[in-house]
């Protein structure tokens, strides 16, 4: 048998290799279907045989192709990760902690923003079968606003799914939740050590977005708690943005802002709030004491540093593709729901010097 040049295997401009499970079999002198097994069931292979056909994938740089795979043993190895956006520091994080997690557990990962339903231009995304609901092993998706288009949708393929941000009480389902109670407690409770209740405002993101609700409920009940009833002006909506924060600062001007505690519903709105600030003679933390929430990068970056509230992002999007594995590998499982808390994380902008 003539056995091709060892190094001469078909690569691209890369450097990568091209080897196919064809030039496996023929260089280690096995059937393709010997090559097959030794990759997924190798007790049915011998010691001698295996060992020889992974010295032949090693030296040629094969890696099975999980799409040509699927369609043999139905199952991909491949978990779709939806989001309602990946751009910005919230997101990549949480795609962090899903990417390892699935390394570990041997799968790929297949990310889409499939989730949102529009993109701000006002046409609606693609349907979710963008996603490869006929390929995929199961879906960890993020839903947080009340429109589900796509979580009715992957419940009508009956493909594994672990919901994100949203608790359902459903058989089957698997949710991970951030605890957004313990987290913004302590960041009203922080403020008010400097502020008086009448002085507290929570610049939030949309109104709809579930942790903007959550976390609205909980600065108005702690201020309850101080015998303070959250007037209209105390609690405001937008969006999860810089241009949003700032908008809102200009619109109070320096007066206003003066003797204010504020807790920003996103890092991002908290800074367009301080860099507002700045550029209006409002000095923080001394005039204006503000807490981000999330604990991105960003709140470090800053200066001053941003107080925050984290939110275990990498921890989230671990936890949820370590739920979905086991959810795969036991569709029967009960249900279960997984609170990861949030915390403060105190830095310069809310402590006067």
């Amino acid at each position: 048998m003539t056995k091709r040049d060892p190094l001469n295997t078909n690569r691209n401009g890369n450097g990568r290799s091209h080897a196919s499970i064809q030039d496996v079999a023929r260089d280690a002198e096995v059937s393709i279907a010997t090559v097959s097994r030794v990759l997924n069931t190798p007790h049915l292979v011998s010691a001698d045989t295996s060992e020889r056909v992974r010295m032949v994938i090693a030296r040629l740089g094969y890696a099975p192709n999980p799409f040509a795979k699927g369609l043999i043993t139905k199952a991909s190895r491949v978990l779709g990760f939806a989001l309602p956006d990946i751009h910005g520091e919230f997101y990549s994080e949480l795609l962090r902690g899903a990417d390892d997690k699935a390394r570990e557990l041997g799968y790929h990962l297949l990310v889409s923003a499939e989730a949102r339903a529009d993109s701000g231009t006002g046409v609606k995304a693609p349907s979710g079968r963008a996603l490869g609901f006929g390929f995929i092993d199961g879906l960890a998706v993020m839903i947080t606003e009340p429109s589900a288009a796509i979580w009715r949708e992957a419940r009508g393929t009956r493909i594994p799914v672990v919901l994100m941000d949203l608790e359902l009480d459903e058989p089957g389902v698997d949710c991970i939740l951030a605890d957004n109670e313990p987290g913004t407690r302590e960041a009203c409770e922080h403020l008010l050590l400097l502020t008086a209740p009448k002085g507290m405002c929570f610049v939030g993101g949309p109104e709809e977005n579930f942790d903007t609700r959550k976390r609205a409920e909980v600065f108005a009940r702690v201020l309850g708690g101080h015998g303070h009833t959250v007037g209209g002006a105390q609690t405001v909506f937008g969006t999860y943005s810089a241009e949003w924060g700032e908008a809102w600062a200009r619109e109070q001007g320096p007066a206003g802002l003066k003797g204010r505690g504020v807790l920003a519903g996103n890092d991002e709105i908290a800074l367009g709030i301080l860099q507002a600030a700045q550029a209006m003679g409002v000095r923080v933390p001394d005039d204006l004491r503000i807490v981000g929430f999330d604990d991105t990068r960003l709140a470090s970056l800053v200066r001053p540093r941003l107080s925050a509230v984290r939110v275990p992002l990498t921890e989230i999007g671990a936890a949820a593709i370590a739920a979905l594995a086991k959810r795969i590998e036991n569709r029967d499982a009960p249900a279960t729901v997984l609170r990861l808390p949030t915390s403060l994380v105190v830095r310069e902008s809310s402590v006067k010097r």
